[in-house]
């Protein structure tokens, strides 16, 4: 066996020796628990048990509460592990030995705020629990209440392995309507579970640099807080807050200033009266009502009246009368039979006059006559009569600028791809075509929808001779039989007036005062009246704006895990909690290290 040289042994033991000493010295929070229970006037009090492993050097714990602005902290408490209270000196004193300290605590009033300290006591397994107050702890700003303040801060001598702070009222609870909440400087976690605020770290504290740092912002209201901040929770304190941090301010918060004040800056930390609130309450009010609401209600019924005036206006224009009716017949096919600029007039004139499911049926309707489809009427399981499309290859209308056209061409596309090996399409097919091709299909929902929106014009654009095409044949239609003059028109102009009648929403009933006029319709026009009767086109629309409306909501797992994250970040940006943010959280109260020595 080959011998350990003497020098790498002497090394070895020495290193050993070194590691156990100073193992025995050194200090470990292994776990920091801390309530913090807030009461109505915002004062709150404070319970944290800090379970350690303690060395043998140092004599005291310490909690350094700087830069309270305005707070104060006090009635501090200490026990162990055995039950013990610890005496309270006052003034506590800093020199005294391991020894003269154990079972004893006290604040220690210092030029940067105060130190709760605490007598170490034996070396060991020890649990720590320090009770203390911090009063003025939620302040009163003019748009929302709130606080940030760093509960816990590391010193080098002994950062925490893991660290949670729950945070809760004395009566009532905090929910997502009335409490936003953020968190900095650890990495962990912040959120509002069962009507309590819990932020809890994932790390070990590694720098005296981290701590825990937690802002709240309550609606007015949730507390009744004795301290007022002149300005705004998003000013004095969110903005400050965030600068460094991952969290990012709405686009409004960013522009905006929030609230005006109207009180200029500072602090106020004493109780005022009741008639100061009520002037508060009186002054604001009267900037409010004055500044804010009454031009706001004076611009808006300015413009009502103009918006009236114009409307009023263009009816008159358009139609005739005030009222915006069509008091005329018209027998002329609108545009030439374009779909597309009749949709543009009806859409341009009211949105409501034209809906999605009866453009997609006429433009149906028109591939029917077009010879595109053609209908094979068959029974189904209960006997009933129903129809199937035979669809003929798509024709060349790819390149076709003109709106109608490429609508046409993309329907037909869709319907000729849906029907399969066998060209013939059951309207159901569309629907589950579509859904089976969602990503692939994004481009044509989108193109068919912008077409469908038959955007472009506007009311102030319109002709009255166009208006009197489209509605006048909309009202020839609905009351043809009225006509003292009932003389029977062609046929293949009755199919066109059907195309129109679909695209109107119109479609049966004037197919039933057709039948009672003209009742050899049915015979001359057999494929029309078995389109209408089996309501195929209405039926093949449905399921094609239910296969478009799929598409339009589906996501691959990778959108919607991008999406919740988005969600999840906007959530937690304006305070419905998540991760905490390991930079930002300037402005904070409290702090300045917690360890031994």
């Amino acid at each position: 066996m080959r011998r350990i040289p003497t020098h790498l042994l002497q090394a070895a033991t020495t290193a050993i020796m070194v590691l156990m000493v100073a193992t025995a010295w050194a200090h470990r929070v292994n776990n920091l628990e801390m309530r913090v229970v807030i009461n109505d006037l915002g004062n709150a009090r404070v319970a944290e048990v800090r379970q350690c492993s303690m060395g043998s050097s140092g004599t005291e714990g310490f909690i350094k509460q700087y830069n309270l602005h305005g707070m104060g902290v006090g009635e501090l408490a200490v026990s162990d592990e055995t039950g013990t209270q610890y005496e309270v000196d006052t003034p506590w004193d800093i020199d005294r030995s391991r020894v003269e300290k154990t079972n004893r605590c006290g604040i220690a009033k210092v030029t940067e705020g105060y130190e709760l300290c605490w007598g170490i006591g034996r070396s060991g397994e020890r649990t720590y629990n320090i009770h203390y107050t911090l009063t003025r702890l939620v302040n009163s700003f003019d748009d929302s209440d709130g606080f940030i303040f760093r509960f816990y801060e590391p010193d080098e001598s002994a950062p925490a392995r893991h660290a949670r702070i729950v945070i809760e009222r004395d009566s009532g609870e905090f929910t997502p309507d009335n409490t936003r909440i953020w968190a900095f400087r650890y990495h962990g976690s912040i959120h509002l579970v069962d009507g309590k605020i819990v932020a809890e770290t994932t790390e070990p504290f590694r720098s005296a640099d981290e701590g825990m740092v937690v802002m709240a912002q309550f609606d007015k209201g949730v507390f009744h807080p004795v301290t007022t901040r002149k300005g705004t929770f998003l000013d004095k304190v969110k903005k400050p807050a965030f600068k460094g941090s991952d969290y990012q301010l709405t686009e409004q918060e960013q522009n905006n200033r929030g609230i005006a004040s109207l009180k200029g800056n500072g602090y106020d930390t004493g109780q005022t009266s009741i008639w100061q609130d009520l002037w508060t309450i009186v002054e604001g009010l009267l900037v409010l009502g004055l500044w804010i609401f009454i031009p706001i209600y004076v611009i808006y019924q300015l413009f009502s009246v103009a918006s009236t005036v114009t409307k009023t206006r263009q009816n008159v224009r358009l139609f005739g009368n005030k009222q915006g009716e069509m008091t005329q017949w018209s027998r002329d096919i609108p545009f030439g039979g374009d779909l597309y600029r009749t949709s543009q007039v009806l859409h341009a004139n009211n949105s409501g006059d034209v809906k999605q499911k009866n453009q997609i049926a006429a433009v149906v309707m028109r591939m029917a006559h077009m010879g595109l489809i053609s209908l094979r009427p068959h029974l189904n399981d209960k006997g009933e009569q129903v129809g199937e499309f035979l669809v003929t290859p798509p024709l060349g209308l790819n390149g076709n600028k003109d709106p109608q056209a490429r609508l046409i061409h993309l329907v037909h596309q869709q319907m000729w791809k849906a029907a399969g090996a066998d060209h013939v399409l059951q309207p159901k097919e569309m629907n589950t075509y579509m859904r089976a091709y969602p990503v692939e299909h994004r481009v044509v929902v989108r193109t068919i929808t912008e077409l469908l929106g038959a955007s472009g014009r506007s009311r102030s654009g319109l002709k009255p001779d166009e208006v009197l095409q489209v509605y006048g044949l909309k009202k020839y239609l609905q009351e043809f039989t009225l006509l003292e003059e009932r003389h029977v028109l062609e046929v293949g102009l009755w199919k066109e007036y059907m195309v129109f009648a679909t695209l109107y929403g119109i479609a049966k009933q004037v197919f039933k005062d057709l039948k009672q006029i003209w009742p050899d319709y049915t015979t001359l026009a057999p494929d029309e009246s078995l389109l209408m009767d089996t309501d195929i086109a209405t039926d093949v629309a449905s399921y094609t704006l239910m296969g478009m409306s799929y598409v339009r909501s589906y996501e691959t797992p990778q959108e919607r895990q991008e999406r919740l994250a988005r969600e999840a970040e906007e959530r937690r940006s304006s305070g419905g909690g998540g991760s905490s943010s390991y930079g930002g959280g300037g402005g904070s109260s409290g702090g300045g290290g917690s360890g031994f020595r």
